[in-house]
């Protein structure tokens, strides 16, 4: 029995070493490895200062790399009227401050296609571009990722 203790901690200990090691190095790529941890900053990709004016060409896209404040991940977009935005769910992935941080530090920088694209987070706080958003992340993501929570949803408006 003491050995079948030892070996399922031996199992338990290694996979959350494997864990572990997956966020550091995770955090210090090229942007995120795993959709669901946070990667570095964006090191690669042609720098693009000005922005289509219709991100259109996004629409099909079910997920984009951005980085903020030193952080990259990727994320839902959304395209509306030919703006694009991202939405934060407040209920899932838990633990996640990107949304919060952008409020104070609103510079991003959006990768699509090898190309960056720097940009300036705006929150909408309108409730019917709010509906409308949600409206069509509901066509085209099946729903929320968590349906009982709020989302924020932010605006890739040109740097400023």
């Amino acid at each position: 029995m003491k050995k079948l203790v030892k070996i399922i901690l031996g199992g338990v200990g290694a996979f959350a070493a494997l864990i572990l090691l997956v966020v550091v190095v995770n955090r210090f790529s090229d942007g995120p490895l795993v959709e669901m941890f946070a990667g570095g900053p964006f090191t690669s990709g042609e720098i693009i200062m000005e922005g289509p004016d219709d991100w259109s060409f996004l629409a099909d896209r079910m997920t984009v790399e951005f980085e903020s404040a030193g952080r990259s991940r990727v994320v839902w977009i959304h395209i509306l009227d030919g703006d694009a935005y991202f939405g934060a769910s407040l209920g899932f992935p838990p633990f996640k401050t990107w949304h919060e941080t952008a409020l104070e530090d609103p510079v991003a920088v959006l990768r699509v296609d090898g190309k960056r694209y720097p940009r300036h987070l705006t929150k909408i706080n309108d409730e019917d571009t709010r509906a409308r958003l949600r409206e069509a992340g509901n066509r085209k993501y099946g729903g929320s990722p968590d349906p009982s929570s709020d989302t924020w949803y932010f605006r890739l408006d040109p740097p400023r």
